[in-house]
C-alpha cells in the first residue's frame, strides 16, 4: 500500500544560527551516516557547490568512519545527533548525557574535533537533553520545514515528496531531511536544481562544527 503523502510540518527553529536571514534555504540531514546512501548526498551537493549540516547517531559512525571524513573534508558541518536516538521519554540526565557524550566521542574519533551543534531525536526536548546539551556547549538547531521524506517507499513517493517541498518552500527555510532514506537521491535530484535554479541553494552550512 502506498504510504500517505508526506505532510509538511513547520516549527519554530531553536536557535538561529549567523548568517540565516540571507534568504537561502539551508539543508540538514538526519539519522547517518549510511554507507551507501550519505555518499550518493555529498556527490549531489558537491555537484550543485552546497553545503549542509549532518546531524550523525553515533553508533553509526564506525561503521561509515570514512563517510564522516568526508563530510567533514568537503566542509560540510558533522553535527550530533545522539548516539542511538532514543526516544525522548526515555531520557534521564545521565542517559541524556551518556548518549550525547557517546556521539560527541564517536565523531571526534574520525575526524579529531567534536561537533558542536545537537538536534535531538525527533525534534524533541526533555529537560535532561537541554541541560546536557547546555554541559557539553553544544548549540540546538532545528528546522523550519520537515520534508516528510521518512514516509517514502518508491519513486513515485519520492518525486511526490520532492515536487511538494518545492511548492511549499520558502527563502530562509531550514530543511529537515533524512540521508538514511533509500530514496534521498531521487528526492535531491528534483529538489537541488529547482533550488539552485531560484538562487534558493546554500553555500555554506547551517552552523560550523
Amino acid at each position: 500500500m502506498t504510504p500517505p503523502a508526506p505532510r509538511f510540518v513547520r516549527t519554530p527553529f531553536f536557535r538561529r544560527p549567523a548568517g540565516r536571514m540571507t534568504g537561502r534555504v539551508r539543508l540538514t540531514f538526519d539519522d547517518g551516516p549510511h554507507p551507501a546512501h550519505t555518499p550518493a548526498v555529498l556527490d549531489r551537493l558537491e555537484q550543485f557547490d552546497v553545503r549542509a549540516t549532518f546531524f550523525v547517531l553515533g553508533n553509526r559512525v564506525p561503521a561509515a568512519a570514512d563517510v564522516v571524513r568526508r563530510i567533514h573534508g568537503t566542509r560540510h558541518a558533522v553535527g550530533n545527533h545522539t548516539f542511538t536516538h532514543p526516544r525522548p521519554r526515555w531520557f534521564g540526565f545521565r542517559s541524556a548525557m551518556d548518549e550525547l557524550a557517546g556521539c560527541q566521542r564517536a565523531v571526534a574519533e574520525v575526524i579529531g574535533v567534536e561537533p558542536t551543534v545537537f538536534r535531538p531525536p525527533l525534534g524533541r526536548w526533555t529537560l535532561p537533553l537541554r541541560w546536557a546539551c547546555r554541559r557539553l556547549g553544544l548549540t540546538p538547531v532545528g528546522w523550519t520545514l520537515d520534508s516528510g521524506d521518512w514516509r517514502v517507499r518508491s519513486d513515485a513517493d519520492a518525486e511526490q515528496c520532492a515536487a511538494e517541498l518545492l511548492a511549499a518552500v520558502r527563502p530562509g527555510d531550514v530543511i529537515l531531511l533524512h540521508d538514511y532514506n533509500p530514496w534521498i537521491g531521487l528526492i535531491l535530484d528534483v529538489l537541488l536544481p529547482d533550488l539552485t535554479a531560484r538562487g534558493l541553494t546554500q553555500p555554506d552550512r547551517v552552523a560550523s562544527a
